[in-house]
């Protein structure tokens, strides 16, 4: 999995083979079918994998009863903690979108683990409103994606322009903005 990773991180979905991937591996292609069916099938199997370790680790990480601004904390350190000490990561989480948008399979696969991750957000989310720690006139829905969308744009510009916008200087700021607009009035 590691040499797939490295080589669709490197190549893109589209240009990487599954001759590069079987060569930086040190397997046979016909070891490479045993698993699978295709690259596509490897880079679903992929997704699969890199995404809900991450998302088990970030539900496991969360305390309950630690202020909502602890658990938002905690997870903008683990995203991009993530982010920061594995150079492929950014890379190969754009081109899962970029896929995703050219193949129905890959597409539904990914809605699929956003929802899982909307779900951590909004059980979060729920019981820090039950605890009277946020805002009750928002809606949870909208700010799980408001959330996940601020860490991927942050993310994503990282990538970019790695010396303008470095995640490691981003996680207090956006930790105190949503507290700000989160906390009850």
């Amino acid at each position: 999995m590691e040499a797939a990773i490295r080589v669709f991180a490197g190549a893109g979905f589209e240009r990487a083979t599954v001759d590069e991937i079987v060569r930086q591996a040190g397997f046979s292609k016909g070891a490479f079918y045993v698993h699978f069916e295709s690259k596509d099938d490897l880079f679903r199997a992929m997704l699969e994998e890199r995404i809900s370790h991450q998302l088990e680790a970030f539900r496991q990480g969360v305390d309950q009863t630690l202020p909502l601004t602890d658990n938002v904390r905690t997870i903008l350190s683990g995203v991009f903690g993530l982010v920061r000490n594995d150079p492929q990561w950014a890379p190969l989480f754009l081109e899962f979108g970029a896929h995703a948008a050219r193949n129905d399979g890959v597409r539904q696969q990914l809605a699929t683990m956003y929802e899982r991750w909307r779900e951590i957000l909004t059980d979060i989310l729920i019981r820090s409103r039950e605890a009277g720690r946020m805002r009750k006139d928002l809606d949870i829905t909208f700010i799980t994606m408001v959330l996940i969308a601020a860490v991927e744009g942050c993310i994503l510009q990282s990538h970019v322009a790695p010396e303008t916008v470095r995640l490691d200087k981003m996680v207090e700021p956006l930790t105190l903005t949503l507290a700000e607009w989160l906390a009850p009035e």
